[in-house]
């Protein structure tokens, strides 16, 4: 049971990493490097120059989405014995938000093949735009998987609660945030301020469960645990 259990968080955490990586790759150094939403004909001339980088970072996407769901399922396995049915629930919404991200990534492959036909710089920034539309709604459903996330690793003795805490804070911004992009489209300045701000602490939830995933998860029994005996 302990061996399952370890092998589960360390493939969990490894996953969580690998997905970390390749999202800064995908969309931190490709996207952010080509895409300016506010300059359409340098995003354009970026695509069309610099087609073989762009479809490096799809191929980053794609490897995003195959780990989101491995990663609900053995998310799924270690946490299943706290609330079998929470846990089934937050590995099923982690699992439709890989392909919402899917369908989010067909826009890409749009764009790319419209800035590759030279059909202009409207077409291509209507796609990028059909992207980040759907990511967002996609990630404020992330939302709740990180808020589920957050009360298994609370209730769980197996799983510090502060990493249950901080998940849910990241559940409770990612939802908020993406909803008032949608909800408050004229106060886009002020939800980007605080979504930087926000980010560092969101990081933290998901990239610190990871490494103690890697590290602790299914190791030994929590502090809680023995105190409890």
């Amino acid at each position: 049971m302990k061996s399952s259990k370890r092998k589960l968080a360390l493939f969990s955490g490894l996953a969580l990493i690998a997905m970390a990586l390749a999202a800064g790759y995908a969309y931190g150094y490709v996207y952010g490097g080509l895409i300016d939403m506010n300059r359409p004909e340098e995003t354009y001339r970026n695509l069309r120059v610099s087609g073989t980088l762009f479809r490096y970072g799809m191929v980053a996407w794609g490897a995003i989405v195959l780990l989101d769901l491995l990663v609900a399922g053995s998310l799924y396995g270690f946490l299943k014995e706290v609330h079998p049915r929470l846990s089934a629930l937050t590995a099923l919404i982690r699992a439709l938000y890989a392909f919402i991200l899917l369908v989010a990534v067909a826009h890409l492959v749009e764009a790319l093949a419209l800035a590759e036909a030279a059909a202009g710089a409207t077409e291509v920034l209507l796609a990028l735009q059909g992207f980040e539309a759907i990511w967002s709604q996609g990630l404020m459903l992330f939302g709740f998987h990180l808020f589920g996330l957050g009360i298994l690793s609370i209730k769980a003795r197996f799983v510090p609660s502060f990493f249950g805490w901080l998940l849910l804070f990241a559940g409770c911004c990612y939802t908020g945030i993406h909803l008032a992009k949608i909800m408050l489209p004229g106060y886009a300045e002020q939800i980007a301020l605080i979504e930087m701000i926000a980010s560092l602490p969101m990081a933290l939830a998901e990239i610190g469960f990871a490494f103690w995933l890697v590290f602790r998860g299914g190791k030994r029994l929590s502090f809680r645990q023995v105190k409890s005996m």
